[in-house]
C-alpha cells in the first residue's frame, strides 16, 4: 500500500514533468477516440480500469472493451467481469493468448519483481515474459491500435516515470499502439471517491486481502505470499510447492497462522 505522502509526491512529479498537455479524464478518452474509432478500453476487472470504463461508456456507450483472459485470473475476477458486462451492456471482446501461464513458468520460471531480471533471454525491458506473452501479445495480434488504460502515476515508481517521461498519452513502438491514460494523475482518494459517488461496484478480490487485480499465481510483486495465503490458501500452497519454498505457516506460531488463514 502506497502512502498518501508518496502518492502526492509521485503525482506532483508526473504533472511537473509530463511532456504532453494535461487532459481531463473525459478529454483524454475523447482524444483516444479521435485517434482511432477502434480505440478500446483495456479492462482487467480492477478498480482503476473499471472507473475508466465507467467514464468511457458515458462518452461512447458502445466503445470497444477488451479483457485479456490469461487463463489464471482469480475466480472472483471472472465472476465480476461476467456480471458487470451484463449490467452495463458492454461491447466486450475477450482476448486469449496462444500459450499458457504454466508454459511460461516452465520455460522462463516464475515472474520476479521488475528490475530483478539480469538475463535478457527470460525478460525484455525488465518485464516478465508471461506479461508480454499473455497480455501484450494478444492485444498486438488483435490489431488494437489505441488502448485506454487505468494506469495511475502514483501506483509505482515505474508508472510515475512512464507518465513523467512519455506523457499522458504516447505511441508505444514495441507494442505498435497508442496508450492513453485518463486517470494518470488521480490519487487513490480521488479514485475511491469517484467510485463511491457513481455507485461503481468493486471486484470482491479487494475485500479478500489484495491491493491489486491480476493473475492469481503471479509472484512478481511485493506481498504476493501473504495476499494469496489470506484469500486462497490452497492456491498459495500450490505455488509454494512448485517453487520448492516453505509456506508462511511452516515456521510461524499457529495462532499467527490462523490470522492469515482461519481454516487452519
Amino acid at each position: 500500500m502506497v502512502s498518501p505522502f508518496l502518492e502526492k509526491a509521485r503525482i506532483e512529479k508526473a504533472l511537473r514533468d509530463c511532456p504532453t498537455p494535461i487532459l481531463s479524464t473525459s478529454e483524454c478518452i475523447q482524444a483516444a477516440l479521435r485517434q482511432s474509432p477502434n480505440a478500446a478500453v483495456s479492462w482487467s476487472g480492477g478498480k482503476c480500469s473499471t472507473a475508466v470504463l465507467h467514464k468511457a461508456i458515458e462518452i461512447k456507450p458502445d466503445i470497444q472493451v477488451i479483457f485479456n483472459d490469461t487463463g489464471v485470473e482469480f475466480p472472483e475476477t471472472y465472476n465480476f467481469i461476467d456480471k458487470l458486462t451484463g449490467a452495463w451492456n458492454l461491447n466486450l471482446r475477450i482476448l486469449k493468448p496462444a500459450t499458457t501461464f504454466w508454459a511460461c513458468v516452465e520455460r522462463y520460471g516464475f515472474p520476479m519483481l521488475r528490475g530483478q531480471y539480469k538475463d535478457e533471454s527470460v525478460s525484455k525491458d525488465g518485464r516478465p515474459m508471461c506479461c508480454q506473452l499473455l497480455k501484450e501479445q494478444p492485444v498486438l495480434e488483435a490489431g488494437i491500435d489505441v488502448c485506454i488504460t487505468g494506469l495511475r502515476a502514483c501506483e509505482s515508481r515505474m508508472r510515475m516515470f512512464a507518465i513523467s517521461q512519455r506523457g499522458q498519452y504516447y505511441y508505444a513502438k514495441t507494442l505498435k499502439r497508442w496508450n492513453f491514460h485518463p486517470i494518470a494523475f488521480w490519487s487513490t482518494v480521488e479514485l475511491d471517491l469517484y467510485c463511491e459517488q457513481h455507485g461503481i461496484p468493486r471486484n470482491p478480490i479487494y475485500r479478500m486481502g489484495h491491493s491489486r487485480c491480476g493473475c492469481w499465481p503471479c509472484t512478481g510483486y511485493l506481498g504476493w505470499k501473504r495476499s494469496l495465503a489470506t484469500s486462497h490458501p490452497q492456491m498459495y500452497r500450490v505455488i509454494a510447492r512448485m517453487k520448492g519454498e516453505p509456506t508462511l505457516w511452516e515456521f510461524a506460531d499457529i495462532d499467527e497462522c490462523r490470522q492469515v488463514s482461519p481454516e487452519l
